[in-house]
């Protein structure tokens, strides 16, 4: 298995099986509402995926069109999964019918792609609120504009997306609390937000789809 040396898959399966009880503690102690965990196995093969879907995970974050496409005929069948990577239109053609939830969707023409593909899946817009992993996305000057005009085209908005400011929690909390505000504004329910070193604030400032990957897998190879 990738990135951690020799280990028997019992002895991994226990590992994950710790965590995520340590984690789900985690959520039913500071959770606002109602959360996903989405577990995040870029880096990671099919048999991570097949271990934790065991576990009690059943949704599933990729960063890589390849990768989901090579790992989605071994995996479990009833598994979601959720598209957390930088997106171009050639990949939705590639893995739209395979794709429940897109996370970074960061223009309106990414919106139309996606809807036209596939009008079952959950779109969330990307915000750019604070720091450098917010580079690309929506402004909340844009928010509104971009809002209305996928609804006037009947393309259903399910919420928002954002990440936080890397070494920065304070920061981090700003911009978690602001996009939940923001979601709530628009009437939007899903707000995904948090990953595995600032999920526990993302908690507390109303996440409901949290994106968890070193947390519970351990470390991942490198890019």
């Amino acid at each position: 298995m990738a990135g951690r040396g020799i280990v028997t898959s019992e002895t991994y399966s226990e590992e994950i099986k710790e965590r995520l009880e340590e984690i789900n503690k985690i959520i039913d102690n500071k959770a606002q509402n109602p959360v996903t965990l989405v577990g995040v196995t870029k880096g990671f093969t099919h048999e991570e995926v097949n271990i934790s879907s065991k576990l009690g995970i059943k949704n599933f974050g990729e960063n890589y069109a390849q990768e989901l496409l090579t790992k989605n005929p071994l995996v479990e069948p009833e598994i979601s999964w959720h598209f957390i990577g930088q997106l171009q239109s050639n990949k939705i053609r590639k893995i739209s019918h395979l794709v429940d939830v897109w996370h970074s969707v960061t223009s309106l023409k990414l919106a139309r792609e996606i809807h036209k593909r596939n009008h079952q899946a959950k779109i969330l817009l990307q915000v750019s609120l604070m720091g450098p992993s917010n580079a690309q996305g929506f402004g909340t000057q844009e928010l509104p504009n971009a809002i209305t005009e996928l609804r006037d085209e009947n393309i259903h908005i399910s919420g928002l997306m954002t990440m936080g400011v890397p070494d920065d929690m304070v920061a981090t909390r700003v911009v978690f609390e602001r996009l939940r505000k923001l979601a709530d504004t628009f009437e939007l329910p899903e707000c995904s937000m948090g990953m595995s070193d600032d999920f526990e604030i993302a908690l507390e400032s109303g996440a409901s789809m949290i994106r968890i990957g070193s947390a519970i897998f351990g470390n991942r190879r490198p890019d």
